[in-house]
This record gives structure tokens, C-alpha cells and sequence, in this order.
């Protein structure tokens, strides 16, 4: 068998091939040739193809595969400096490993981490606190990396990244989380992570609240990137928590609007569906096939001003939006409304 990555690894083009890959069946003895002469690949682009290849070896652990690769091309030598292929798998002599590339003021290459054992480092070393003040750590170092000493960026991405790393935890049941990022010279950022959980679908399907409008992968999508509708949600108590931390389902809602109001994007998959929102508004969607839950979040830092001005906005927005449905928390957390440590 021979399989060609496509030559433009961007969000669209990964999703469809994770779906084509769940649907290939191989016989015992099929050997499997990779191809790659990709000319353009993105951060999402690459964790989705990543992981779905990592998937389709995991299905066929008694099949051979190769990697046929055009070492002349700029998204090769772009991929392998980021850690795509031995993030696939670790006997691909081509590039670096995970977390191998030093980042710079441009990008994030491809990091995996584990978000529990991050917290009982913290907790080894004297740093005290909840699960949730190590990721809003983790993510301000992460954000450094990218924030070019820009102060409101950095408190923004930190933000951005934290309110999508503090799901994986608590939704997830999951601990690792992968990730990777790219800042372009037209002052466009865009940052994917990636775990490989229960996924969205599950995760609402444990309150037997939603369950009844929650029926498969897509109604899961639709509703998560709705302000308040959360897994925790339980109409005797609301969000009345003396938990700082106590989730109150804004995160994905915050994410996705952040991005638009930015002139970027956002795209969340989930088990066999995606859900592209557009700066404009526009919603897109299709089939993939995600073993947890992917996260793409684009956007314009030419209109960047106050992070924390934009962040109560579309919290206020968030809030006018949760009451007009039914089971949401109506009021937003403290940590969805702003940074918690200052980091």
C-alpha cells in the first residue's frame, strides 16, 4: 500500500486524510509506504496527520512501514525541524524529536507533556497549588516562547492556551496534551493542541442532562462551543463553587470567540466530526476521524489591544448567551473571565 501525505498539511486536508486513514484495512504482510513532499504544512495540519498515523500503526502492529520522503521540499524540512515524524514514530531518522527544536519568537515545534505529572513536579519542587495554577504556568512559558515581548499577547495566548489545556484534565480523563505553534510575518498566530481523551461526545454524555440532545459527535461539537453547557452542570446548584477552579463550561465558547474577534479561526474535532467556526462567523462541517479531541485557535494580532478588556467582553457576551439556554451555567468562572496566578 501507498499512502501520499497531502502536499498541503493545513486543517482541512489533515482532517479528511485522519478520516480516509480510520477507513483503511490492511492484510497481514501489506507493507505501507508513507510519501511526503509537502510544499505548506500548518501546526494543526501536522498534529492531526501525527496522530492519525501513530492510530493506523497502533491498528496494524505486524504490518512494515516506511517513509519515503523529498528532502528538498520546504514543508519536509519544515516538518522534520518541528518533530512531525519522529512524533509518529521515534525510528524515522528524519529531523527532530518532540520538544527537541529550542522554539524561538516564531514557533512552538511539536511538545508532548503530561499535565499530571507537570502538577506533581510542582508539588516536589515546593510549588503549591491546584492542578489548575500548574497549567496556567505551563501555559504563560508556553506563550513566552511565542509572545515576541508583547505583554497583552502573552497574557492572551496564555489565557487561550490554558482554557483549552485545563479541559483535558477535567473532561478528558486524560493527562498528556501535545501541542504546537507558529507565528507568521504577517502577524498571524496559530496554536493546535491535541489530546487523546474520551472526547467531547463522552465527556457531555456523562451528565445525564444532555444526553438527550447530545446524540452523536457533531450535536457534542455544536453544543460545546456554546456558552455554559458543561459536563458539571447540575441545576440544584449552578456554579455556586468556592472552588476557583470549578468548571463552569465557557472555556471552548471564550476560545472560539476570542479567535473570531481576532479575525482568525477556530476548529474543534472530536471522534468522526469537525466544526470550523470562520472570523465572519461561518460554520463549517465534516467528517474526520479524532481519537479524543483536536483544537485549532488563528488569529490577527494587529488587532490586539487589551486582552483583558476582549476577554470580559465576550464574557459578558457569554453570559447573555447562557440564559437564553436551558441547562447552562449562566454566569462564567473566575478563570474563564481572566488569568488567575498573573502569569
Amino acid at each position: 500500500m501507498e499512502f501520499n501525505l497531502p502536499n498541503y498539511m493545513g486543517t482541512d486536508r489533515a482532517l479528511r486524510m485522519a478520516a480516509a486513514l480510520n477507513e483503511y484495512n490492511l492484510s497481514d504482510g501489506d507493507d505501507v509506504n508513507i510519501k511526503a513532499s509537502m510544499k505548506w504544512v500548518r501546526p494543526f495540519g501536522m498534529l492531526v496527520s501525527a496522530n492519525a498515523l501513530r492510530n493506523f500503526r497502533k491498528r496494524f502492529p505486524n504490518n512494515s512501514f516506511c517513509l519515503t520522503y523529498k528532502p528538498s521540499s520546504n514543508g519536509v524540512s519544515y516538518a522534520g525541524h518541528m518533530g512531525f515524524f519522529k512524533s509518529f514514530s521515534d525510528s524515522i531518522a528524519v529531523g527532530n524529536a518532540p520538544g527537541e527544536a529550542p522554539g524561538s519568537e516564531n514557533y512552538i515545534p511539536i511538545t508532548k507533556f503530561n499535565l499530571r505529572q507537570l502538577h506533581i513536579d510542582n508539588i516536589i519542587a515546593g510549588i503549591w497549588g491546584d492542578i489548575g495554577d500548574t497549567i496556567e504556568r505551563k501555559s504563560g512559558e508556553l506563550s513566552t516562547i511565542l509572545c515576541r515581548d508583547n505583554k497583552e499577547l502573552h497574557y492572551l495566548m496564555t489565557y487561550l492556551i490554558r482554557e483549552i489545556l485545563r479541559n483535558i484534565p477535567e473532561h478528558a480523563d486524560a493527562s498528556d496534551a501535545w501541542i504546537c505553534g507558529q507565528y507568521w510575518s504577517n502577524h498571524t498566530a496559530e496554536i493546535a493542541i491535541l489530546d487523546t481523551g474520551i472526547g467531547i461526545k463522552r465527556s457531555l454524555q456523562k451528565n445525564a442532562i444532555h444526553r438527550k440532545y447530545v446524540v452523536d459527535d457533531l450535536s457534542a461539537l455544536e453544543c460545546a462551543v456554546k456558552a455554559g453547557i458543561s459536563q458539571a452542570f447540575n441545576p440544584a446548584r449552578g456554579n455556586k463553587n468556592d472552588d476557583v477552579w470549578s468548571n463552569s463550561g465557557y472555556g471552548l465558547f471564550m476560545v472560539s470567540e476570542i479567535c473570531k474577534k481576532l479575525n482568525g479561526s477556530f476548529c474543534i474535532a472530536s471522534g468522526n466530526s469537525y466544526l470550523y467556526i470562520y472570523s465572519d462567523g461561518r460554520i463549517k462541517v465534516g467528517d474526520t476521524h479524532i481519537d479524543g479531541t483536536a483544537i485549532k485557535m488563528g488569529f490577527s494580532t494587529q488587532q490586539l489591544h487589551s486582552g483583558k478588556e476582549i476577554i470580559a467582553e465576550i464574557a459578558s457576551l457569554g453570559e447573555a448567551q447562557a440564559r437564553t439556554i436551558q441547562n447552562a451555567f449562566q454566569q462564567a468562572s473566575t478563570p474563564s473571565k481572566g488569568l488567575i496566578t498573573g502569569a
